[in-house]
């Protein structure tokens, strides 16, 4: 099948979503389609985009200038249209609604992939949504959770086997390097976090737990330069806490493996980019699968999305959001006992591998569009010539 991918955020930046939209192309070419990758132009652009995510050089990349405003994206999504239509794409797969909206209005087979539920979107984008839904074009919309789903489901009256839920995902970690990239003597005790610092990303439990545990090493990887500066200032007579700033995506495997445990501290209201919005409701974290990939402990907040994913004792450790208590009691247990929190880590890695790869994520969704696209007649004699 031939793919017409479509981003809404330039690409490199440091935005979560330009790791998963490059991860989910590779996934997708590797299903053997023809895939190419249409996004907004990037101010900086990269020597090498493919070796700065970690990703093959197996799809094709296609930046497209794009102006600011409503018009900027409207005329955005025209070009990708265009161009989908001239590559005489079979499948249009989108992260950008008006772009979905207007192939869909090209004549073109439109996936849509929603990452949030649209309650904090103004009314224009509200409107293209219930039009793009009733478009005989769009032959199916992708979401990360289960909660995510059964809110737009009721919300905007859409069939339930119009819904694909498809968690996110993260690649298998490649062999970690042998000489880690902090200084970790013999019988020390690291704890990581990579990820954004804004608000409800939970950087200050983290700072209240390595107030209270000196004898441990905190490192803390990502961050813009305007919250790193803020957290450096804020965090300047700890001495425990390390901060690395943003890295390339393909570099964050070199820290993950040398990490003794791993946080994800999300708060009961988590923003997207920027700190803007609430995403605590339906979010599926990169960082979690990531996290699970390593077969390191991992210690998460107990959110009701999560337990999609995470159920405490058996491939994680829960902890109450805004209770640094419950926290540091988790760290110390886990140190207190390695056996245990080992056996927890590898059973996270080993769910991870069957279930949460970039792979499996694109097979699956693939998987059901074919059967979606399909007359029941047609695949019927399908499945019997198999």
């Amino acid at each position: 099948m031939k793919i017409a991918y479509v981003a809404v955020w330039p690409i490199p930046s440091q935005v979560a979503n330009s790791v998963h939209v490059m991860k989910m192309c590779q996934a997708l070419a590797r299903c053997n389609h023809n895939v190419t990758l249409f996004c907004p132009q990037a101010e900086l652009v990269s020597d090498n985009i493919f070796e700065q995510y970690g990703v093959e050089d197996n799809f094709c990349f296609s930046p497209v200038k794009k102006r600011k405003g409503r018009m900027g994206l409207i005329n955005y999504a025209i070009k990708v249209s265009l161009r989908a239509k001239k590559l005489k794409a079979d499948l249009l797969y989108s992260r950008c609604l008006m772009s979905a909206w207007m192939a869909t209005r090209f004549g073109l087979p439109v996936l849509f992939e929603q990452h949030d539920s649209f309650d904090n979107q103004g009314f224009f984008a509200k409107a293209v949504f219930k039009s793009l839904i009733k478009n005989k074009n769009l032959k199916g919309l992708v979401v990360i959770s289960q909660a995510l789903k059964d809110h737009i489901k009721k919300r905007f009256n859409i069939p339930d086997d119009r819904i694909i839920v498809a968690h996110d995902g993260a690649d298998p970690l490649p062999e970690a390097t042998t000489v880690p990239p902090f200084n970790k003597k013999e019988n020390s005790f690291h704890v990581g976090y990579i990820g954004h610092l804004y608000k409800g990303r939970g950087i200050d439990i983290i700072a209240e737990t390595a107030r209270k545990l000196t004898d441990i090493e905190f490192h803390i990887v990502g961050g813009t330069n305007e919250d790193l500066c803020f957290w450096k200032e804020e965090l300047k007579d700890l001495r425990n806490i390390h901060f690395y700033g943003h890295i390339p995506h393909s570099q964050t495997p070199s820290f993950l493996k040398h990490f003794d445990v791993l946080l994800a501290p999300y708060q009961k209201k988590v923003g997207g980019y920027g700190g803007s919005g609430n995403t605590v409701q339906w979010m599926s974290p990169l960082k979690i699968f990531e996290y699970m990939s390593t077969g390191t402990p991992v210690i998460s907040s107990d959110l009701p999305v999560l337990h999609e994913i995470l159920e405490d004792r058996r491939n994680a450790f829960l902890c109450t959001p805004d209770a640094p208590e419950d926290w540091i009691k988790t760290i110390k247990y886990i140190r207190a006992h390695p056996e245990e929190a080992q056996c927890i880590a590898n059973a996270a890695q080993t769910e991870f591998l069957s279930q949460y790869t970039w792979q499996k994520r694109a097979e699956y969704i693939t998987g059901e569009l074919k059967i979606k696209a399909f007359p029941t007649s047609t695949r019927n004699a399908i499945n019997r010539a198999l």
